[in-house]
């Protein structure tokens, strides 16, 4: 009999520390960081750049940027007065804000909504 009741508080603990793992795991969820909402990389049209020289700056600046993509983005901007470049995290954002207007475009950030 004294071996019964040890299994029941056995069974008990197990089913005790049952639920707290499943309360524990929906905190951690709950816990979890949200992941960042993304922010735009905007260039704007201005007129102290020429078109081959926005381009050449942007393939210099963003890794994997293409001749044609940035070309593209130039032409959007220089026609619709801006154009994104990037959409990513914040803090890569910044970073190609700084760098693209330390080569003299005129760039902003915006969250993306």
């Amino acid at each position: 009999m004294a071996d019964a009741l040890r299994g029941k508080k056995r069974d008990n603990v197990l089913v005790m520390s049952g639920m707290q793992t499943r309360k524990e795991q929906r905190n951690q969820a709950a816990n979890k960081a949200r992941p960042e909402p993304p922010w735009n990389v905007v260039l704007h049209n201005d007129w102290n750049n020429s078109m081959p020289r926005v381009v050449i700056i942007l393939k210099k600046v963003v890794p994997g940027m293409s001749v044609k993509k940035a070309t593209k983005i130039m032409w959007e901007a220089h026609t619709t007065g801006q154009a994104v470049v990037k959409r990513c995290h914040k803090e890569l954002a910044e970073l190609y804000k700084e760098q693209l207007q330390a080569e003299g475009l005129t760039i902003s950030l915006e969250p993306v909504s």
